[in-house]
């Protein structure tokens, strides 16, 4: 029972990394992977208590992830308590990391462009700088576009190679 414990938190660790790589608080990752490992609702008590954190983390984490869509809530039948169960994927969350990736990629790419025809207008202040620069900008504009497609392609679930 020692090692399921242990491969556990090992899971919640993933989706804390993942919740993190999507530019979440860990407390995202590890509040959906606790739900996820439950299958069932669970309360924000119980939540509290297998996580480590406060109610109050726990109330407006769940209450963010509910504002998403990846959380519902329901009501524990004959009582006022409301229960908490995750409404998504475990992939969902690593095609949104890639989909921000991809995004932050194409935003460089677009400064990248910005900065090469800046540099055109300054090359005669120092060619030899210029030139440097230039190589650099050009390694930069040249790997991203292959980068984008592969990401783009593992989000829409076709084979990558």
């Amino acid at each position: 029972m020692q090692r399921l414990a242990e491969v556990e938190q090992d899971v919640m660790v993933l989706w804390e990394d993942l919740a993190e790589a999507r530019g979440f608080d860990r407390v995202v990752g590890r509040v959906l992977s606790s739900l996820l490992i439950e299958g069932a609702p669970v309360s924000q008590q119980a939540l509290a208590e297998k996580t480590g954190y406060s109610i109050p983390t726990i109330s407006k984490t769940l209450k963010s992830l509910t504002s998403l869509g990846s959380v519902r809530k329901t009501k524990q039948p004959g009582t006022r308590l409301t229960l908490y169960y995750a409404d998504m994927r475990p992939p969902d969350l690593l095609r949104g990391a890639l989909r921000r990736w991809v995004i932050l990629a194409k935003t460089i790419e677009r400064r990248v462009l910005l900065v090469s025809q800046k540099l055109e207008d300054a090359t005669n202040e120092n060619p030899d700088r210029a030139e440097t620069l230039r190589k650099l900008l050009w390694e930069f504009t040249a790997s991203i576009p292959p980068m984008i497609a592969i990401m783009e392609r593992a989000i829409n679930g076709l084979p990558v190679a």
